[in-house]
C-alpha cells in the first residue's frame, strides 16, 4: 500500500466516532438519579430537573422574594452593568468541575442553572456522562442562556463564566452569552459580612447567615475525584451527592440575593445593626447612594463594639472632610477621644491636622500630636513607621510654634 492510500485510510478511521463501551453496572446516573437524555445535533447529555413552588423556604426566605427584586437593587449589588435588570429575568448558575483552580484542561462536568418560570423555580442540571457529552451540553446551555437578561453567580466572574467561555471556544462554539451582565454575589457578600465572618464562602454564608445546615454533603475538594472515579467504574453514588450539592448551592444563591435585597431596603430592621450595617454602608457608597451610606455609618458610631465604632468614624469623617463639613467630623473625633481606649491614633492625627491647617492653632495641634506619640509608645509601636511620621510632625509643629512666638 502506497503512502497516499495509507493516509486515506488513516483519515477515514479518524473521522469515525470513537464510542467507549458503556458498562451496565446498575448504578449509573440514569439508575440513581431521575432525569432524561437530551439530544441535539452535537450529541446528547443527561439532564435533571426539579421544580420548587415560589413559596418554598430556604434559609427562612421564600424563593419568590428574589423574583420580585428590581433594577435598583440589582445595580446596587452588581454594579452599573446590572442596572435595570429584573431578578426574575436572570438565570442562576453554578458549575462542578474537574479542577478547583481552573486552567487549561479543566472541564465543567455538571452545570446547574435555576430560573423562574410559570410561578415556579426550576433547577435544571446538565451532566456529562463522559467527555464526548460536552459539546451537546454546551449547545443546550447556549439555547437556554438566550432566554435571560443575565446571570446570578457566586464567584462566577472569576471562575464559572470564564471557565465556560474557554470550554465553548475549545468546542468551536461561539459563546453568545459573553456580554451578558453577571450579578456576582461574592462581592456584595464580602462587603456586608467580610468583617463578621471568618470567610465568605457560600457554605459559610449558608450556615451563618441563612441558617441552613447540610446532611451528608460532599466536600467541594472531593468533587473532581468523584467524577474521575465515576468515569472509571460507572458508579454514580457519589455523583448523586455532587448533584445535590450543586442544587443546594443554587438554592442558597437565590435566597442570599433575597436576604441582601431585604437588608438594602430596610437596613435598620433587617441587619444586626453592627457589622452588617457597616457593610451595607460600603454597598451604598459604591452605588453612589451617599445619604443611605451616611445614615448607616452614623448609626454605627453609636455601637458598643469598638471596632465597628472606629471603622464607621474613619469612613464617615473622610466623607465629611471631602464635603467640607469639618464641624461634623470634629464632633465625631471628639467623641472618639472621650471614649478612647488609650491606643487609638487616627482621630488625634486628624484633629491635629484640622487645628493646624483650618483653625491655625499650632499649640493645640502640638498637644494632640504629643498625645498621639504617647499612645503610639503605649501600644508598643515605638519603632514603627507611624511613630517615625508622628515624630516628624511633632518636630515640624515645634519649629512652627517657636517661629510664631519669635515673630510676636
Amino acid at each position: 500500500m502506497d503512502i497516499r492510500s495509507k493516509l486515506g485510510l488513516y483519515k477515514e478511521n479518524m473521522e469515525k466516532p470513537v464510542t467507549a463501551p458503556v458498562r451496565d453496572t446498575g448504578l449509573d446516573i440514569q439508575d440513581l438519579v431521575p432525569g432524561n437524555v437530551q439530544s441535539n445535533e452535537n450529541g446528547s447529555c443527561f439532564v435533571i430537573e426539579n421544580r420548587y413552588p415560589v413559596s418554598w423556604l430556604h434559609g427562612g426566605i421564600s424563593l419568590g422574594d428574589s423574583m420580585m427584586i428590581g433594577g435598583d437593587i440589582t445595580a446596587a449589588l452588581g454594579g452599573p452593568d446590572c442596572e435595570g435588570l429584573q431578578a426574575g429575568n436572570l438565570i442562576y448558575m453554578d458549575t462542578e468541575t474537574t479542577g478547583l483552580s481552573g486552567g487549561a484542561g479543566t472541564v465543567a462536568f455538571l452545570v446547574g442553572v435555576g430560573f423562574f418560570e410559570d410561578e415556579a423555580y426550576i433547577i435544571r442540571q446538565y451532566f456529562m456522562r463522559d467527555y464526548d457529552d460536552e459539546t451537546a451540553m454546551l449547545t443546550e446551555l447556549q439555547q437556554l442562556f438566550k432566554r435571560f437578561q443575565g446571570f446570578v453567580t457566586f464567584n462566577g466572574k472569576a471562575f464559572d463564566i470564564n471557565l465556560l467561555l474557554g470550554r465553548f471556544i475549545s468546542n468551536r462554539l461561539r459563546p453568545e452569552f459573553r456580554d451578558k451582565p453577571n450579578l456576582d454575589l461574592l462581592y456584595p457578600s464580602r462587603r456586608v459580612w467580610g468583617l463578621k465572618l471568618e470567610n465568605c464562602r457560600l457554605s459559610s454564608l449558608e450556615e451563618n447567615i441563612l441558617g441552613e445546615f447540610r446532611n451528608d454533603d460532599i466536600p467541594g475538594a472531593m468533587i473532581p475525584s468523584a467524577y474521575f472515579k465515576y468515569l472509571e467504574d460507572r458508579n454514580a453514588s457519589d455523583i448523586k451527592r455532587v448533584i445535590r450539592h450543586n442544587e443546594l448551592d443554587i438554592l442558597s444563591m437565590v435566597t442570599l440575593l433575597g436576604k441582601l435585597s431585604s437588608m438594602l431596603q430596610n437596613p435598620f430592621s433587617n441587619t444586626d445593626m453592627g457589622y452588617e450595617l457597616l457593610g451595607l454602608g460600603r454597598i451604598f457608597e459604591a452605588s453612589g447612594k451617599t445619604v443611605n451610606m451616611l445614615e448607616c455609618l452614623e448609626a454605627c458610631t453609636g455601637s458598643e463594639e469598638y471596632v465597628i465604632r472606629s471603622k464607621a468614624v474613619r469612613r464617615l469623617t473622610d466623607v465629611y472632610k471631602r464635603n467640607g463639613s469639618y464641624d461634623k467630623a470634629l464632633e465625631h473625633w471628639n467623641r472618639m477621644e472621650s471614649r478612647n481606649t488609650g491606643f487609638e491614633l487616627f482621630h488625634l492625627i486628624e484633629m491635629a491636622k484640622y487645628y493646624e491647617h483650618k483653625i491655625r492653632d499650632i499649640e493645640f495641634a502640638l498637644v494632640l500630636v504629643e498625645k498621639a506619640v504617647q499612645n503610639c509608645m503605649a501600644a508598643g509601636l515605638k519603632g514603627s513607621r507611624q511613630f517615625e511620621e508622628l515624630g516628624k510632625r511633632r518636630d515640624r509643629l515645634r519649629r512652627k510654634l517657636a517661629a510664631s512666638k519669635q515673630s510676636q
